[in-house]
Parts: structure tokens; C-alpha cells; sequence
């Protein structure tokens, strides 16, 4: 979590803590939803596993299937993450909550959404590696197309 992240979450907290109520009970559910979040997308950066002639188009197809079926979800879910602010709950208070809940879930740098994104990169460029070693390893052009697409 940045620093600014844990800025949010303050004022999250100290927002809570005036209005009382429904709106912090709010935030505590936000706040516990957001350690388990953390908790899942703070995993190891890197995990290994060998490849070879045998496996490269099996792990291939693995990883690029991964990637877009990630990045095809995200599209679709990313325009329901948003927090917008009912008529019931309109006002100030709830107008900064909506905000800063809206920047952790989607735009700040180190969002949910700008994770997700980096691990469908990631899997990207795992899988451009993975096309390079199938090359290295033989495989035709139309092998390697048919697991890992055309390159534009």
C-alpha cells in the first residue's frame, strides 16, 4: 500500500468516525474487504517453471488464454466498480467517501483494477518469452499463430 493509499484509508477512518452510523459501518466492511484484497493480490511477484520443447505451446496457450480471459473480465467488471452516491446518502460526506473508495478500487496507481492490469501484463510478457522459446525450439509460424495469435 502506498502512502498515499494509507492517506485514504486515514481519512476513510477519521470520515467513519464523524459520521458514525451506517457510513462507518461502511467503511469498517470497506476496510476488511480491502486487507483480504491485499492479502490476495500481495502475493510472491515471481514463480518459475520449466519449459521445453515438450511443453512450450501447452504453456503457451495456458498463459495467453489466461491473459484475455483476465483482461476481457476486467472490462466488463471495471464498469461496476465504481461507488456512486444515492439520493439517500447524498452529500458531503458521502460524495468523499464515493471518491476515495473510487480511487482504491480503480484509478490510483496502486489500485485493484492497476494491479490486475500489471498481472495481465505480466502474463503478456510471459507469453511473448513463451512464443520466442517455441521459435527457438522449431515450431512453425502458423504452430505458434494458432497458440498465441498474430503479432500486429
Amino acid at each position: 500500500m502506498t502512502q498515499e493509499s494509507a492517506g485514504a484509508d486515514a481519512a476513510l477512518s477519521a470520515v467513519a468516525g464523524v459520521a458514525g452510523g451506517a457510513i462507518g459501518a461502511a467503511v469498517s466492511a470497506f476496510h476488511t474487504a480491502s486487507a483480504f484484497l491485499d492479502g490476495l493480490t500481495s502475493g510472491p511477484a515471481t514463480q518459475s517453471f520449466h519449459v521445453d520443447k515438450d511443453n512450450v505451446l501447452k504453456a503457451g496457450t495456458v498463459i495467453q488464454d489466461q491473459a484475455d480471459v483476465l483482461k476481457r473480465a476486467l472490462i466488463s467488471a471495471q464498469r461496476k466498480l465504481e461507488v456512486h452516491v444515492n439520493a439517500d446518502s447524498a452529500g458531503v460526506v458521502s460524495a468523499n467517501i464515493a471518491a476515495l473508495w473510487n480511487r482504491r478500487l480503480t484509478t490510483d496507481e496502486d489500485s485493484y483494477v492497476g494491479r490486475i492490469v500489471q498481472y495481465v501484463e505480466s502474463l503478456e510478457n510471459l507469453a511473448i518469452q513463451l512464443k520466442e522459446s517455441a521459435k527457438q525450439y522449431g515450431f512453425t509460424d502458423e504452430e505458434i499463430t494458432t497458440v498465441f495469435g498474430k503479432t500486429t
